[in-house]
């Protein structure tokens, strides 16, 4: 029987004896999630050619496993894994809620404001027959999107080394006397959040592996699976504004030509993305950590915004043909 732990004999602790942990993966379709909203919306078409639809969604979704590629990145950049039915669960994988928590893809308010205008003609473009040509039967549409930001979920590479998870499915701590709130509050310069918030889930030998519930030792340094839940953070809130112009011109009663100008991001508005949430991001981008404490020495771009989330404004002209 084996009554050493270090991350070092991982694999002969497995539950599987003979295989190796980094040889094999469970994929299983099974998940649980709950979905709450309020949801409103107000239609409104007025004589002259104008209507307008307001809508809102107040709501919050709650799951143990959003599939892979559903929300941003912990590397500060916008997920680029397009959307599966499965995705990685973090932390104690026979806990089944360790890896609950808001779903990667949650957004708590979403507001959308559409209008379409048939644009009014003054006398004088009635009076002139080059000017009702020109300036006449112009449509003016748009959509207004303002919504809250994605979850943020603060990872560690390099956690739960005692089970032979080092590869990225593990969380960090709080650091002593931190919680949520202090990870919102007294935010460095330059950062989205306190990344000395957060300590490395860090067992010293000799000291209790918090998980085991006190029933193991560790005998040499090592990780735990870390205490820090899932999407505990909210990243940038979006907002975004389109515009089109639009003019049909009659051929024949069946057939006419259509002109378009459609500008995307209207004002040219800066979307963040999520800010670096992986811990061990810390090294790669010049940070430290204190191999003892767990602690943060130096944040490195753990905690900073690094990208945007949306592109800058595009302008597209269109000719549509009809017959």
């Amino acid at each position: 029987m084996i009554t050493i732990n270090t991350p070092q004999n991982a694999t002969l602790r497995a539950p599987f004896q003979g295989i190796d942990i980094a040889g094999f993966t469970q994929n299983q379709s099974t998940a649980q999630s709950t979905y709450h909203s309020l949801q409103a919306s107000l239609t409104r078409r007025f004589p002259k050619g104008l209507q307008f639809l307001v809508s809102y969604t107040f709501g919050k979704s709650i799951d143990n496993g959003s599939g892979a590629g559903g929300g941003a990145g912990t590397g500060g950049i916008v997920n680029p894994q397009a959307p599966n039915d499965t995705g990685v669960v973090f932390g104690n994988q026979l806990d089944n809620r360790a890896n609950r928590g808001v779903s990667d893809f949650a957004r708590n308010h979403r507001l959308v404001f559409s209008y379409l205008w048939d644009l009014p003609q003054s006398p004088f473009v009635s009076a002139s027959r080059p000017a009702r040509l020109l300036l006449s039967g112009w449509q003016a549409s748009g959509i207004v999107t303002a919504m809250s930001g994605l979850p943020v979920d603060v990872v560690d590479q390099l956690a739960a080394s005692f089970y032979g998870l080092n590869n990225g499915f593990g969380r960090p701590n709080f650091a002593p006397g931190a919680d949520r709130a202090t990870a919102t509050s007294n935010i460095p310069d330059g950062f989205f959040f306190n990344p000395y918030a957060f300590a490395r889930a860090t067992v010293t030998a000799g000291q209790p592996i918090p998980s085991s519930g006190g029933t193991a030792v560790a005998d040499a340094p090592g990780t735990d699976f870390g205490t820090v839940g899932r999407n505990i953070l909210r990243g940038p809130r979006q907002v975004n504004v389109d515009f089109g112009l639009a003019r049909r011109f009659r051929v024949r009663e069946s057939k006419g030509i259509e002109l378009r100008v459609e500008l995307f991001n209207l004002i040219n508005h800066v979307n963040l993305a999520n800010p670096m949430s992986d811990f061990n991001g810390i090294d790669s981008s010049g940070g430290k950590i204190d191999p003892t404490t767990g602690r943060v020495v130096n944040p490195g771009s753990f905690g900073r915004i690094i990208s945007t989330s949306s592109n800058s404004r595009i302008v597209q002209l269109a000719l549509k043909v009809s017959f």
